[in-house]
């Protein structure tokens, strides 16, 4: 097993403090794995097994424990007496009143947990308001780039071969680690089979699959452009489909609740606001895209976007679409006080592509750092905008 030792630091370093641990990411993304390294770290470092109690729901064996009762009444039997305990919890949306539940553990006991989930609707009714302010969130998403090529052990001299294959295959941490290309069908066959039919098409209750896939299929084909519920709808009634907005609304936000989809919302600049109107969207992994829309190496511009997009999530930054009067700025990375611009293009070799890159970041009046990322080699940095290669920007 190979540590992700970004994510497994941040679960260290949150150790033995009053908060509830909740994992959070798409189904596959490596969740679980950090809960077995983690329980590693933990005895390696002087805790005892019997202190540690681990419950995965994708196991039969726990399938009981998904009545809340059941699970307070199981984890009260394992406690030991003046012992600190560490409760590692998998996929615990699969416990009714999960929240009420665990807040109930944490007050009652002498005890450090941490949960996993794989849909983030998790979070939200009444039944979250018991953990109101009493957990942290740890996102998790499949590789990066500079992950994807330490799990496949490639060095970095042929960045270009390894980061097409990166976009054909996709991050998962279970496709990296096979090289046989009939297991890497197989992997993201089953890995699209569990997400989209039982994280988006059971949980939401779907009924017309055949429209919901038209909505996802346009939604991947159509990545880094402003669209809206309404918009959607109206395209897919020019051609023929039957559908309301409301719908689509509720189609995206289920891809949403899985991760599966990321909606980046659009910013005003200046008068310093969210709007609700037009935003982007981006897909958690460009395998599964691959596989539901097939592989494309058209739109390779929105394909860097939608990588970019996914590693500033990475670097701990929220990020939003950036309107400034007429002109947009790809993305507005937010973190505490910093902010920072990035305008992505796949080259600006063009002379007209590169002014108009540079137009939208150059409207922007005040000091914050700005920068242009392309697959450029050459450095066209100017007027106080930073210039990076993508590979730069992805590996340093």
């Amino acid at each position: 097993m190979i540590a992700r030792d970004k994510y497994l630091d941040k679960i260290i370093q949150s150790k033995d403090n009053e908060f509830v641990k909740v994992i959070t990411g798409v189904r596959r993304s490596g969740k679980s794995s950090l809960l077995i390294l983690f329980k590693q770290y933990l005895l390696d470092n002087g805790i005892k097994e019997n202190c540690i109690v681990e419950i995965n729901y994708e196991k039969y064996e726990f399938d009981n424990l998904r009545d809340g009762k059941n699970l307070h009444d199981y984890i009260k039997g394992k406690i030991v007496k003046e012992a600190r305990m560490y409760f590692l919890i998998d996929e615990v949306q699969e416990v009714e009143e999960w929240a009420k539940v665990i807040n109930s553990i944490r007050v009652s006991f002498n005890v450090d947990i941490y949960v996993t989930g794989s849909n983030s609707k998790m979070f939200s009714g009444e039944n979250m308001t018991y953990l109101s302010g009493r957990y942290i969130e740890l996102k998790v998403l499949p590789l990066s780039f500079s992950e994807f090529l330490r799990f496949k052990e490639y060095s970095e001299n042929n960045l270009e071969k390894y980061f097409d294959e990166y976009l054909r295959i996709g991050s998962f941490p279970s496709i990296a680690l096979t090289d046989k290309p009939e297991l890497v069908e197989a992997i993201t066959s089953g890995l699209f089979d569990s997400i989209f039919t039982r994280d988006i098409i059971l949980r939401g209750k779907i009924r017309d699959e055949g429209t919901f896939y038209k909505v996802a299929k346009f939604v991947f084909e159509n990545i880094g452009s402003s669209m809206s519920a309404n918009s959607i709808k109206n395209t897919l009634i020019s051609h023929g489909h039957k559908i309301t907005s409301d719908t689509v609304d509720n189609y995206l936000k289920l891809m949403c609740d899985a991760h599966m989809l990321y909606q980046c919302e659009r910013y005003d600049i200046r008068g310093k606001e969210r709007l609700k109107t037009n935003g982007k969207y981006y897909v958690v992994d460009m395998g599964l895209r691959n596989k539901l829309i097939g592989y494309r190496q058209g739109n390779l511009g929105h394909i860097i976007e939608n990588i970019v997009y996914l590693q500033l999530l990475r670097m701990g930054y929220e990020v939003a679409v950036g309107k400034n009067l007429s002109y947009e700025v790809d993305f507005i990375a937010t973190k505490g006080s910093e902010i920072l611009y990035y305008q992505v293009s796949l080259t600006v070799l063009d002379e007209g592509t590169y002014e108009r890159e540079l137009r939208s970041l150059l409207k922007i009046k005040d000091q914050h750092s700005k920068y242009l990322i392309t697959m450029d080699k050459i450095d066209f940095s100017k007027d106080g905008i930073i210039h990076l290669n993508l590979f730069d920007f992805l590996l340093n």
